[in-house]
């Protein structure tokens, strides 16, 4: 995991909470919940789009329905439709709803949604494989103590949902849900409870998603999120370091138990969290993820810090594997508009084994091909080649970083050029690919820029492809 920038979204006095976060048509959306105060009866969903992957945003829409709108989750099926999602509070009855976009421009006005959805709160609703789905909850009192339940939803439009079957209910008190979907179908999902430990259930479920197993975990979260990287179930949430002291913690499950991984700015009061999360559609395991946070006081000193929160975004990466083996050549007379395909077996070129930097170096080190060492400043060419091994799936990205001009070939098919500077870092460029099943050889000639430049990091990702 690296961060690569944490920007704040927000400066304006309000109180900016409850967020959500979504890649659309190549922008990224941020919406949110902007009112007076935590509670109060001027909530509306605020939705900004950034058209410069998360370095200045513009206001899109405002929604608010007929009382108080709170939370914002953003879902989208593909590049199709865009929805922003929270609910109206009265006071004493919660109305569900949505407005949406086909193009991230024009806005729907708010519509409640439709079907056995009365005083229920959805919760990240989300869209696998054409269907929309949703861990949605609502509390009830059981002589005369406060219960809750969440139950299983699904739908067709992400409008009108069609109950199932309750997934867990009780004097815990469960409520806001957050889940994804790997690839072949399976979810998880992370449950929040309000009982007096504010431990979460981890949930595990596969079509058709009738049954789901739970394990507590030993943390006190709420405002959850959950997202794959891979294999890999990441969890974030207001984190509750004491009763009285929170901060948004990031954790990452290994062997069904959270470890601490990351703390983004934020805290100390409990007003922060409620995380979204944004996959960039090239590149899957890289996510903006959105939260907000009072940690940050008001360019105005007369508005309280700790009431009137802002938003934020990081920028993550939660990468795969880098490619750990190569072959490096020596320097070589010539520019990038010299270079050709190499083959290490031929020619009078010397190689050199080499590994990427393991993963318990330096942060900024972590997975770079770090050729200074030969490039001795200078200036010329420097192949990098190494094979790897794809099982049965034709299409992917390659994930590269470079400092300086590099071109690039995929079994001896060229698909990249393009400028690099000091410093190199991961993933700076994201290349669709066709693999095929087998070795496939990924080239890659470095211009030395004079000799400055030191390497590369490389990695590949497989297509998100789902059933």
């Amino acid at each position: 995991m690296r961060v690569l920038s944490i920007r704040r979204v927000t400066n304006d006095s309000n109180h900016n909470a409850f967020t959500g976060a979504c890649w659309f048509q190549g922008a990224l959306y941020v919406a949110f919940r902007q009112g007076d105060a935590h509670v109060c009866t001027q909530g509306r969903l605020v939705v900004m789009r950034s058209r410069n992957e998360g370095a200045s945003f513009d206001i899109v829409a405002t929604i608010r329905g007929e009382f108080d709108t709170r939370d914002a989750h953003l879902y989208s099926n593909g590049d199709k439709r865009l929805f922003v999602a929270g609910f109206e509070h009265s006071g004493t009855v919660c109305y569900p709803g949505a407005a949406w976009t086909d193009d991230g421009i024009h806005w729907s006005g708010w519509t409640r949604y439709k079907g056995d959805v009365a005083n229920t709160i959805f919760w990240r609703p989300r869209c696998f494989a054409g269907r929309f789905y949703c861990a949605a909850y609502h509390s009830f009192n059981l002589e005369d103590e406060r219960y809750s339940a969440v139950s299983w939803f699904e739908g067709k439009d992400g409008i009108t949902w069609q109950k199932k079957h309750t997934i867990h209910k009780g004097a815990d008190q469960p409520n806001e849900c957050s889940l994804d979907f790997k690839p072949d179908g399976s979810a998880a999902m992370i449950m929040r409870r309000e009982h007096k430990s504010r431990m979460p259930l981890l949930l595990h479920s596969a079509p058709p998603y009738r049954k789901w197993s739970k394990t507590e975990l030993n943390i006190p979260l709420a405002g959850p999120a959950l997202w794959f990287a891979g294999d890999d179930i990441w969890i974030s949430g207001r984190w509750f370091l004491t009763p009285q002291v929170t901060h948004v913690g990031v954790f990452k499950i290994e062997k069904n138990k959270p470890v601490l991984r990351l703390v983004l700015p934020s805290g100390p009061g409990f007003d922060c969290s409620y995380m979204g999360v944004g996959r960039r559609t090239d590149n899957q395991r890289r996510l903006s993820l959105s939260y907000y946070s009072g940690h940050t006081a008001p360019d105005d000193p007369a508005v309280d810090q700790w009431s009137h929160p802002d938003i934020y975004v990081a920028d993550i990466t939660f990468g795969a594997a880098f490619i750990e083996r190569w072959k490096v050549s020596d320097v070589i007379r010539g520019s990038l508009a010299d270079a050709a395909c190499p083959n290490p077996s031929a020619g009078n070129v010397k190689w050199y084994d080499m590994k990427c930097t393991p993963e318990n170096a330096h942060l900024n080190a972590h997975g770079f091909v770090d050729a200074h060492g030969m490039i001795r400043q200078r200036p010329g060419l420097v192949y990098f080649v190494s094979d790897i091994e794809i099982g049965p799936c034709d299409s992917g990205h390659i994930l590269l970083g470079y400092d300086g001009p590099v071109r690039a070939w995929l079994n001896g098919k060229q698909i990249f050029e393009g400028p690099g500077t000091n410093p190199a870092y991961e993933d700076r460029t994201s290349i669709p690919v066709s693999f095929k099943h087998g070795t496939n050889r990924l080239a890659i000639a470095l211009d030395t820029n004079g000799g400055k430049a030191w390497g590369i990091f490389a990695r590949y990702e497989l297509a998100q492809t789902v059933r």
